[in-house]
C-alpha cells in the first residue's frame, strides 16, 4: 500500500508553522536558501539535470524561463515505475526568493480562475503549497540530493507543458 504523500507528518508541520507566525514571505526566502544550496552552480535554460544518490530516485530539474530577475524551474522525481507530479518553481533572484508556483494540475486550473477564486482560498493555498515546498526540499536534502553530483541528461522525463496545453487549452 501506498503511503499518502500529504501524510499527518506534513499537516503537524504546517500547524506548527502557523503557531510559530511564519508567514508566506519566510518560506519563499528559506525555499531560495534550501534550492539554492540543492542545485548546480548554474543551470543553463532548457537543459535537463538529474541527480540520483544512493539509490533514491531521479531527482530531475530543468530551468524553463529565464527572465532578467526571474526564472522558472521543473523539478520532479522519477521513480522506477512513474515520476511524481512535476512542481513548477519561479525564482526570484533580485529578492532571493522561491515560491513553489504548482504541484499538481489542479494548481494550474485553480489558477486560470484568476479573479473569480475566493482571495483568502488563494493565499491559503499558497501558504499550503510553500510549506509544502520547504518540507519538501529539507526531505530531500536529508535523503542525500544536498552536495549529489549533477548531470546534464540528454531527454526530459514526466511533464510536458506543449502536450498539457494542447490537452486543456
Amino acid at each position: 500500500m501506498q503511503r499518502p504523500l500529504l501524510n499527518s507528518r506534513y499537516w503537524r508541520y504546517q500547524l506548527w508553522a502557523q503557531n510559530q507566525h511564519i508567514g508566506l514571505q519566510d518560506w519563499h526566502e528559506d525555499n531560495f536558501r534550501l534550492l539554492m544550496r540543492l542545485l548546480p552552480q548554474r543551470l543553463q535554460p532548457g537543459v535537463v539535470y538529474v541527480s540520483q544518490p544512493n539509490n533514491q530516485p531521479t531527482l530531475q530539474v530543468t530551468r524553463t524561463e529565464e527572465f532578467k530577475y526571474t526564472s522558472e524551474l521543473h523539478l520532479s522525481l522519477l521513480f522506477e515505475d512513474e515520476s511524481s507530479d512535476t512542481m513548477v518553481v519561479r525564482i526570484y533572484h533580485d529578492m532571493h526568493l522561491a515560491e513553489l508556483w504548482q504541484a499538481h494540475e489542479f494548481d494550474r486550473l485553480f489558477q486560470q480562475l484568476g479573479g473569480r477564486a475566493d482571495c483568502r482560498l488563494k493565499a491559503q493555498r499558497r501558504y499550503s503549497l510553500n510549506c509544502f515546498f520547504n518540507k519538501w526540499l529539507r526531505h530531500v536534502m536529508t535523503k542525500g540530493y544536498m552536495g549529489s553530483p549533477w548531470q546534464m541528461s540528454d531527454h526530459l522525463h514526466g511533464y510536458n507543458p506543449s502536450q498539457l496545453e494542447k490537452n486543456h487549452g
